[in-house]
């Protein structure tokens, strides 16, 4: 082991800090900043949808730290998966529109009709089948454009404890999981896809937002969603939880 100097000086920059980030936004929101229509991310939690759309705003510090992780690793992902030379940049790029459907979607791959997603979590237990269910209400979206019943989940746990016999901390671990569902619910999620899109295009076209449901928790709160007075969501707003 080396032996720093005595003479060491050592300040944390938050300047420097400040400015990274402010990059880093400027990058990912120029990267985003073509997607029109309604996308298939959108119906997951539509009346947070409807407010991005409607009053659009920066990415807060929080979310850029958290949306830079997650592509970056996509595209790292997506580049090894596909064999590529170096990183590809577009490998996760590009989208399909559905016209029975009336979205967009874009799979993190494709593999004989059967689409896979990728998704990273920090988590620092493994996931049993009930954790997995926002990551299963997108692979969905996709098993149900693409008429698969078949489906490829990949969660890169990021924070994993070591399994016993490979020393000590954490370490990013894969978890893979074949998806499968009846065509009979398959067909049901196409009629709720539709049944959600046009709530959400009827919403954005009157500016009546409150027939589309509440949004799920995580994404809820003063300190989670910049839109919270706006929305006032019932239940929710003027609730010290939900307050803070």
């Amino acid at each position: 082991m080396l032996i720093l100097p005595r003479s060491l000086d050592i300040h944390r920059n938050h300047t420097a800090e400040q400015k990274l980030v402010d990059k880093t936004r400027e990058w990912l929101e120029r990267d985003s900043k073509d997607r029109t229509g309604i996308h298939a991310s959108d119906l997951l939690d539509p009346r947070k949808a409807y407010f991005d759309k409607k009053f659009p705003q920066p990415m807060t510090n929080r979310m850029v730290g958290l949306f830079f992780v997650g592509k970056v690793l996509h595209v790292f992902f997506l580049s090894a998966l596909f064999n590529k030379t170096g990183v590809d940049w577009k490998s996760d790029g590009g989208s399909t529109f559905d016209k029975d459907l009336g979205f967009s979607y874009s799979p993190d791959w494709d593999k004989g009709g059967v689409p896979g997603e990728l998704k990273t979590s920090r988590g620092k237990y493994e996931q049993s089948n009930s954790d997995l269910g926002l990551y299963l209400e997108q692979l969905m979206i996709y098993m149900a454009a693409k008429k698969s019943v078949k489906g490829r989940l990949v969660v890169l746990m990021t924070s994993l404890p070591a399994p016993r016999g490979e020393g000590w901390g954490t370490y990013p671990q894969y978890r893979a999981y074949d998806i499968t569902c009846s065509k009979a619910d398959l067909t049901k999620y196409r009629d709720l896809l539709k049944t959600t899109r046009v709530l959400l295009e009827k919403a954005l076209k009157t500016d009546k937002f409150k027939d589309l449901p509440i949004c799920r928790p995580f994404k809820c709160g003063r300190a989670q969603c910049p839109h919270f007075d706006r929305c006032q969501p019932p239940t929710r707003h003027g609730v010290p939880k939900w307050e803070k």
